[in-house]
């Protein structure tokens, strides 16, 4: 069941939203590991090839690697690889396109133009499929930078087909691929290598799931976003203006910190000129967790100091948005190493002592850790 849950997931693609597959893909990663539970033999190669593919979708190619090396390791003896069909598979790349497609045209001439009958050359009739070692050699070829690990696989990938007694047409294609890349010295910029008979089993049943969870708050800010958009159209006025604060989460946690700063700037001048301001509540605990990682541990540590009452508390917490954007500002200008620091740190005590006036504590308890966090910049860059 976990390995259905995956291939479903790995093969749902999307053309409008690149965080959307990103979850898929790691969900998908989350459900082949935990596959291993389990432990059947059957499938341990299939599991391995898939976690591979994945890993080479998403750029860790040294993870990549390490999952071929144990198809590679398994049963080397042994030439009666299982297989994997090519509706199994989510989508590899241009080439691998290119071997099915192939195989597709060729059965569509065999049945149509030949005249074959399907019933007396059923072969005609199954989908294309690799086996997963073959799949392995050629995962393994394009994570490696080096030229003399790619041509010992082909040479491997050749030996294996020579002493296979039924070879596959889509191992014999992806095979005329690997040779023609290795001519062409085709390169993929990738990590460090290791050959594959320099280590054994390096890789865990388990995955690191911080890709995962940021895959998730990606996903979740977009419909966000969406939703926010037309409370804009329909509310946003001169004397209040609503502002979009999930989009400027959404260019944070992407790293795009130029694009969030502008941002921030809009809707900090928005909120200057007028006495209203949003409020986002810290008291949602799905909102509080698409905040930065420092403003989810102040709100831990009231956890810590009031656990009794804190549900009390938390009901009717909230900090304004123009506290939000003034934080992000001042973590988006640390990392882009910013010269205007000085500006920002007038901004913040002008909105600090607005706050003063109207009592409310959370934003200055905010925005003194946001001044604080300036200072303690400054002064790294003063010793540097």
């Amino acid at each position: 069941m976990c390995i259905q849950r995956a291939i479903r997931l790995a093969n749902l693609s999307t053309d409008h939203s690149n965080a959307l597959e990103m979850l898929h893909n790691e969900m998908s990663k989350a459900y082949l590991h935990h596959s291993f539970v389990y432990g059947q033999e059957s499938t341990y190669c299939v599991v391995h090839v898939l976690l591979a593919v994945l890993y080479y979708k998403s750029g860790h190619y040294q993870s990549a690697i390490d999952h071929c090396k144990q198809v590679l390791n398994q049963d080397r003896e042994q030439f009666d690889s299982p297989c994997i069909g090519a509706e199994y598979l989510p989508q590899i790349d241009e080439h691998v396109d290119t071997v099915f497609g192939l195989v597709l045209f060729y059965q569509h001439v065999q049945r149509n133009t030949l005249n074959f009958d399907d019933k007396l050359h059923p072969v005609t009739a199954v989908l294309p499929a690799f086996t997963t070692r073959l799949l392995a050699h050629y995962i393994y070829s394009k994570c490696s930078t080096d030229l003399t690990t790619k041509a010992k696989h082909v040479t491997m990938c050749q030996r294996r087909l020579l002493w296979t007694t039924e070879s596959l047409l889509c191992d014999i294609l992806l095979l005329k691929v690997m040779e023609i890349q290795l001519r062409e010295c085709t390169e993929t910029s990738v990590e460090e290598d290791i050959g594959c008979d320099d280590v054994g089993n390096n890789t865990t049943s388990s995955m690191d799931t911080t890709l995962l969870v940021e895959s998730l708050e990606l996903a979740a800010l977009e419909k966000l976003i969406t939703v926010r958009q037309a409370m804009v159209r329909e509310l946003h006025s001169e004397q209040f203006p609503v502002v979009d604060e999930f989009e400027v989460l959404y260019a944070y946690k992407r790293g795009l910190f130029e694009e969030c700063m502008e941002l921030c700037r809009r809707g900090i001048r928005k909120w200057l000129h007028t006495d209203n301001s949003q409020l986002y509540w810290v008291a949602i605990p799905g909102l509080l967790s698409l905040l930065d990682g420092e403003l989810v541990s102040v709100f831990g540590i009231i956890q810590l100091w009031r656990p009794n009452s804190i549900s009390d508390v938390l009901r009717c917490t909230y900090i304004h948005t123009l506290t939000v954007f003034l934080y992000l500002l001042v973590r988006c200008q640390i990392k882009l190493r910013s010269d205007s620091l000085h500006d920002t740190m007038n901004l913040i005590c002008f909105v600090h002592d607005k706050w003063s006036s109207a009592k409310i504590d959370f934003d200055r308890l905010i925005l003194k850790l946001t001044y604080r966090l300036l200072i303690l910049h400054m002064k790294t860059l003063t010793l540097l």
